[in-house]
């Protein structure tokens, strides 16, 4: 059986849509809007069904070198009779409900022009025994002025419902890791409240969408109590003789993170805006409080952008009245980001390791064995029975890094003393390398002569020269290589020397030749 819909005098409209400003990730959201509003809408009925898992929402981008590329987007939401249908596909025909997702009801057919110039849409609603389909050829819409388009009605199961959306001749693409990376990770910030919910699953060629919670701050106070850093706020703003309600949180996150930092602007259980930051907030970007301080607001009163990939601010200083809000409710926390201080837990055993084998390659030690050992626990942070830490190891953080209070060095692991044995030259030697983190006042660095061909380095790790680069776990790699070659220049240097003195710049000279040989 065949209908037709009538979308005159609009049909050379649609090829517009493809000068559209999207970006694929605010496409693909126009489909999953309607699929989830959709499912909302009727979340009762749906989840009644027997065995029903909620909301499934499939995301496909095939390849084919032959016939093209193409999209496609599948769910198992209710579906649509023959009048939404109609809405779905006709320009400016806005759902009945408009408090939902889809109130322009234009995303469907913006989104889909923009991908590309052949697509379709095949529906049926739960309960219901027909199913819809049509296919737009934007070009042919053009081109021939056409007024009506035909639609394909057949009988299904009153047990089947969803929407099936098909996008060829494709004016997008989707290519590149990293394009398909920033597509999986928006989608899963966009609809966060719908994937924690756990009734609602989106696939992107099979793989889940999924979003990673924030690691929120949980400082240990000097009573021994703990508290979290995050707290709940709410504000309205007045414009233009209306109430603009804003609630959600603000929190502080460790570790810090440049590109997951930023409120998440929600509205209608969708974010609108993944990280919006300013500097009158967070501060200029090269500060703490820009990548650690985070929240997520509900706005749901809010006017947005037709593609809905930002809120309109541009009215009235409605931007300012906001940002002058959020200002008074986060400066506490703007304050408690700046302050605190992190450092990296590194292993000495994976130093010394790479040490040893950077030594290796160039030629100057042979058959190097390294061993860590932990002297008196001595790998525990020797600061902290100095200065106690106000801080804590973070809830749902890396373990590779720790709050601290007043210091930035790195934490060591495993041992903060090395034995190496090596061969350097004819002869076997053995190298013990304390890494001292206990002074910012004593020696660089110290060697003695333990015994036959046996020495003993003690680097100090916090010595005050040290402190703008110790807080880069990569450094401690670097100053033991330091170590080592000035051990070793020391050593060559007397064992030319007859009488155990040295020349001046001897020991320089021999530094040099072996830092050259470790470029």
């Amino acid at each position: 059986m065949s209908r037709k819909i009538n979308i005159r005098p609009t049909s050379s409209v649609y090829a517009t849509y493809k000068r559209l400003t999207y970006r694929p990730w605010t496409a693909i959201a126009e489909f999953v809007d309607n699929s989830t509003q959709s499912f909302y809408d009727h979340k009762d009925v749906l989840m009644s069904i027997k065995y029903s898992k909620g909301l499934i929402i499939e995301i496909k981008y095939v390849k084919d070198d032959v016939a093209g590329d193409s999209i496609e987007i599948i769910d198992n939401a209710f579906g649509m009779e023959w009048e939404d249908f109609k809405r779905a596909v006709i320009l400016d025909k806005p759902p009945i409900n408009t408090n939902g997702r889809n109130e322009f009801g234009m995303g469907l057919k913006t989104a889909a022009c923009w991908f590309g110039s052949l697509w379709s849409v095949e529906s049926t609603q739960y309960g219901s025994r027909n199913k819809y389909y049509t296919q737009i050829n934007v070009d042919d819409l053009g081109k021939y002025k056409t007024e009506e388009i035909d639609v394909v009605e057949s009988i299904v199961s009153t047990k089947d419902h969803g929407t099936r959306i098909v996008i060829k001749k494709l004016n997008q693409r989707i290519s590149g890791s990293s394009t398909i990376r920033s597509i999986k990770e928006l989608l899963g910030s966009i609809y966060r409240e719908d994937l924690r919910s756990g009734i609602i699953q989106i696939y992107y060629n099979g793989n889940a969408i999924e979003f990673k919670e924030a690691p929120t701050y949980v400082e240990k106070l000097p009573d021994g109590t703990e508290k979290t850093w995050k707290k709940n706020i709410a504000f309205i703003v007045e414009h233009e003789g209306k109430v603009l309600p804003v609630d959600g949180f603000v929190a502080i996150r460790i570790p810090a993170s440049v590109k997951d930092a930023g409120f998440a602007l929600i509205r209608r259980g969708r974010v609108i805006d993944t990280s919006f930051r300013t500097e009158e907030v967070f501060g200029p970007s090269n500060l703490f409080a820009y990548q650690r301080m985070y929240g997520e607001l509900h706005m749901d009163s809010w006017p947005v952008t037709q593609a809905k990939d930002g809120f309109n601010w541009h009215s009235g200083g409605l931007l300012e009245k906001f940002i002058e809000k959020l200002v008074q409710e986060t400066s506490d926390y703007r304050k408690k980001a700046e302050t605190i201080r992190l450092r990296d837990r590194i292993s000495t055993k994976d130093v010394a390791k790479k040490v040893a084998d950077s030594l290796a390659s160039s030629g100057l030690l042979d058959n190097a064995e390294v061993s860590v050992v932990d002297k008196n626990d001595q790998t525990v942070d020797n600061t902290a029975q100095e200065t106690p830490s106000v801080g804590a190891t973070p809830s749902g953080t890396d373990s590779s890094e720790e709050v601290i209070n007043d210091d930035d060095s790195v934490v060591l692991e495993g041992g903060s003393t090395i034995n190496m044995k090596c061969n350097h030259g004819s002869k076997e030697y053995n190298f013990e390398i304390e890494c001292d983190m206990s002074s910012p006042t004593a020696s660089w660095l110290l060697i003695e002569n333990t015994g036959l061909n046996a020495y003993k380095l003690v680097i100090n790790m916090r010595h005050a020269f040290f402190k703008p680069f110790i807080s880069d776990k990569n450094f401690m790699e670097t100053l033991m290589k330091l170590s080592v070659a000035m051990a070793l220049a020391e050593i060559d240097a007397l064992s030319v020397s007859p009488d155990g003195r040295i020349e001046a710049g001897e020991i320089r000279n021999r530094m040099n030749t072996i830092l050259e040989l470790l470029k």
